[in-house]
């Protein structure tokens, strides 16, 4: 073969990694991996260790296929770092990919059957299956899962797992420390992996085996193919330990396919012909002159189904030779001390339900995460009906709003019973909300109350600054991860007697220095909360209400704005309507929030510029808008529904304005004066 080169991406900075990287969205898989690695290779001792590995591993893959009838099984750890948010995946989606990586690597996809004709003889069950791990590194009987509360769940930058194995490290829930890489396959699933990035993993090599970090990165919504995944992300995990166990793609090792210099390359397996590098089912591949295998786990094609006998022996290889740190995984020593070679005993009882957060008259979904294999079930929920089930998994209806406590007695013979108590584990409100107007000055509230729900403890109620009395919302956002999500959501509020409410707040927020790119979302629901849409968004650059600082907090009414969300119409005006601000950390100070009004006027008119009273018409328009204030402003600019400007201008000082509004697309829209850091808006709605 011409030549085998590490996939390398990324430098971690408490060790040298080559990894492998497949990407999620962009069809361009630009990526420096052979430049890392000429980096790489200047330093003399990696260069030796990284010559002697590829000479050992080499010339024993050949042989490697006698091995065949004997499966491995190798212990994983599915660590799942969170902040709260859809990137919280159960139980059922880890097991999901768990089986799919298994099926996938015994050749048991029902679609094998439809490779083509050229390489169906080479299809090859790798005989290596992952099991979940069932004792921890101090012994501790556990699921096979962690988790971990983490900001640094997103990590939406460049690549590099350290902030997020160290959180898990200090901060999981069963055991706090190293996880050896030659003891598990640690499996971390994340908000974000890196921009545009669905996984990654590093290569074998003793040079590093034996460190947590050893394992595979995947986005939560490419780990298994339900919850928040899908059939074809599901495919990423195979993807990645075919490089945990030494497979380059196809094309070689670079994560840059349909570059005509990958037919100089190669991967290293002699089954595999030299290939382009696909992104697409193009089953009459011949770039490099052979047809090429796009039907290959290693490829980058939607169409990948199988691995070939020369990579399993590659693989196998990887596995068993003492070269590369992998041998371990497969021992009876390291079975046993993981709790894989034997039945796992009955050790704790826990479940989950499909929602905590309800309004009365509907039904929740509890599910029994009990484990190792319980035999009976007790069920009690408070406030719900049925209030009891011995069932494994159950519905209860809630008929009236409360926070109520869950529990479940479990066992796993006849004498041994663990109990799960969840205090104030479900939050039911009341179907019919709050009726309108509502006005909320945080003058006096107590925000621990149900009306209120965060997923992390950062807003609170302070007396540092406000719009207008002694109190507001404060977001402690200084010092946060960037990526983090600060999400608020609201109790229930009955909109349904008018097909147009009107909702606005004051806010005030700094950047602290030109790179920051902090936002802020609004959304809505109509299904008290299990559904969300996006009503507004606004953006870093309309979030600013101050000149760039350290430590800011509004000191007058001027490093004040208005945000006015005109999109709450229609099919949004129901009986148990809900909002949340979700805020995404970008690096900038803390966001202060006051004065929160829904109502079915628009209040917003009473706003002032030094006593100016505004009126806009006609309004609907439909070709243009007059727009009249008793006092001068200097700037006029319209926003739409999900915050974006589509109209600015400058005035030298004017009381009258006629803006030509044909050019607009039909719907709402909100027109903002503004003179002197003080700003009025008002909506409208534009017709044919």
């Amino acid at each position: 073969m011409k030549k085998y080169i590490f996939c390398s991406c990324l430098i971690i900075v408490t060790s040298i990694f080559q990894i492998n990287i497949i990407y999620s969205q962009s069809p361009q898989h630009n990526c420096g991996q052979h430049k890392v690695l000429k980096e790489l290779l200047k330093d003399s001792d990696f260069k030796a260790y990284y010559d002697q590995e590829q000479r050992a591993l080499s010339s024993t893959t050949q042989s490697a296929i006698a091995k065949s009838g004997i499966v491995y099984k190798i212990p994983v750890v599915f660590h799942i770092i969170h902040n709260n948010g859809v990137e919280k995946i159960d139980r059922s989606q880890v097991l999901d990919a768990l089986q799919i990586l298994n099926r996938d690597l015994r050749a048991l996809r029902a679609d094998t059957a439809s490779v083509d004709s050229i390489f169906k003889p080479l299809i090859a069950d790798i005989e290596v299956e992952f099991v979940l791990a069932t004792k921890a590194p101090d012994g501790t009987c556990f699921s096979g899962i962690t988790m971990t509360e983490s900001p640094y769940s997103y990590n939406n930058g460049d690549i590099n797992g350290s902030d997020q194995v160290d959180d898990i490290m200090m901060y999981n829930d069963v055991y706090q420390g190293n996880w050896p890489g030659n003891q598990y396959l640690n499996v971390f699933v994340c908000g974000a992996v890196g921009t545009g990035i669905a996984g990654y993993t590093y290569y074998p090599s003793g040079f590093f085996g034996n460190t947590m970090n050893n394992g595979v990165w995947l986005r939560h919504d490419y780990c298994g193919s339900i919850g928040t995944a899908n059939p074809s992300a599901s495919k990423t995990f195979v993807h990645e330990i075919g490089h945990w166990l030494n497979l380059p793609h196809t094309w070689g090792s670079t994560n840059e396919p349909g570059l005509a210099s990958n037919c100089s390359s190669d991967d290293g397996v002699l089954d595999t012909p030299n290939t382009i590098g696909s992104q697409w089912c193009n089953y009459n591949e011949t770039t490099c002159g052979s047809v090429a295998n796009i039907e290959n786990h290693m490829e980058y094609s939607p169409c990948r189904k199988m691995f070939t006998l020369g990579q399993k022996a590659r693989m196998r290889t990887a596995l068993t030779s003492s070269t590369g740190g992998r041998s371990n995984l497969i021992t009876p020593a390291n079975h046993f001390a993981t709790g894989i070679d034997t039945v796992a005993p009955f050790c704790k009882a826990d479940f989950f339900a499909n929602r905590y957060i309800t309004c009365s008259g509907d039904s929740l979904y509890f599910q029994d995460y009990s484990y190792h294999n319980p035999i009976s079930w007790n069920w009690f929920f408070e406030g719900g009906s049925p209030d009891s089930s011995a069932l494994e998994n159950t519905f209860a209806y809630y008929p009236s709003p409360g926070v109520y406590d869950v529990s479940l007695t479990a066992s796993g013979d006849s004498t041994t019973f663990l109990t799960e108590l969840k205090n104030d584990a479900i939050i039911v409100m009341d179907y019919n909300g709050e009726q309108l107007p509502f006005y909320e000055g945080f003058e006096n509230i107590n925000f621990n109350s149900p009306d209120w729900i965060s997923n992390v403890g950062n807003w609170s109620i302070t007396d540092e600054t406000s719009y207008s009395g002694q109190y507001c919302l404060k977001l402690e956002n200084d010092g946060a991860a960037e990526g983090t999500k600060h999400i608020l959501e609201s109790k229930t509020y009955d909109l349904s007697d008018s097909a147009r409410a009107y909702f606005n707040f004051k806010y005030a927020f700094a950047r602290k220095n030109t790179s920051n790119n902090d936002y802020l979302k609004i959304l809505a629901s109509t299904d008290c909360g299990k559904t969300w849409s996006v009503r507004k968004v606004i953006q870093y650059s309309q979030l600013l209400t101050a000149p760039d600082q350290n430590n800011f907090i509004p000191s007058s009414l001027g490093e004040w704005k208005e945000a006015s969300v005109n999109s709450i119409l229609g099919p949004f005006c129901v009986e148990n309507f809900r909002f949340k601000m979700e805020f995404v950390s970008g690096g900038g100070n803390n966001l202060y929030i006051d004065n929160i009004n829904i109502s079915y006027e628009n209040t917003t008119g009473i706003e002032t510029i030094n006593n100016a009273i505004v009126s806009i018409y006609p309004n609907p328009t439909k070709t243009q808008l007059t727009v009249h204030s008793s006092k001068l402003f200097s700037k006029v600019r319209i926003i739409d529904i999900m915050g974006k400007e589509v109209f600015t201008k400058s005035i030298d000082l004017t009381k009258n304005l006629i803006i030509n509004t044909s050019n607009l697309d039909n719907g709402y829209y909100s027109i903002q004066l503004l003179q002197n850091n003080r700003t009025v808006s008002h909506s409208f709605l534009k017709t044919n």
